[in-house]
């Protein structure tokens, strides 16, 4: 099961026949190894990757950590499956693109889009109320509960709130093309998160 992260680039279109088929698409640059973890060791057999794109800025010891790998400082530190990687697994290896195969099935997992404090009717769709005869709430939630039984609001009832900045994982997205020169990988439909997003590619 490989995993590889990258970044959300756009949507675009493609033509099947006469059919247009929405795509997204992804860019996935070399995923550096900075550590291989051991089951003995480390309680699990996994790769830390240094993922995304480069920055200047690190802490020291962060920075000592990237220099020890000989791989430069990238924006985020992950871990994946010692399966996402063909061949020995090594410091300074990197996990490519061609770890996936055309036409294969992945999970997408990404941040939705942050859209900060939101009423009932735009975060959950509720119909608010009637406009007419004095009414003076029309876009409060109405009764949360009742004060005698239970006495108390349910955990889980809907509210105004934070909506958005979650992680969501969309499932069965197929891949429909894979550019291994400039690192891109196309899939069928929309994936979570804005243009520029960190995604995570896992194929089943």
């Amino acid at each position: 099961m490989p995993v590889l992260y990258g970044t959300k680039v756009g949507m675009t279109r493609i033509y099947d026949g006469e059919v247009i088929v929405p795509v997204t698409v992804i860019e996935c640059l070399p995923n550096d190894i900075v550590q291989v973890k051991s089951e003995t060791h480390d309680g699990s057999d996994a790769l830390k990757v240094a993922v995304g794109n480069k920055r200047k800025n690190a802490t020291k010891p962060l920075a000592g950590e990237y220099k020890k790998a000989g791989v430069s400082v990238r924006a985020f530190l992950r871990e994946v499956p010692l399966a996402s990687f063909k061949g020995e697994a090594k410091a300074g290896a990197q996990i490519k693109v061609d770890v996936l195969e055309v036409g294969k099935l992945v999970d997408v997992t990404g941040h939705n889009k942050g859209r900060g404090f939101a009423g009932v009717m735009k975060r959950h769709n509720f119909s608010g109320h009637k406009a007419t005869h004095g009414t003076m709430g029309h876009r409060a939630p109405g009764a949360i509960g009742c004060r005698m039984d239970p006495g108390r609001t349910f955990k889980g009832q809907r509210m105004a709130g934070r909506w958005g900045n979650e992680q969501v994982t969309i499932k069965n997205l197929k891949i429909v093309s894979i550019d291994t020169e400039k690192n891109l990988v196309v899939l069928k439909g929309a994936i979570p998160g804005p243009n520029g997003g960190l995604i995570a590619i896992t194929q089943n």
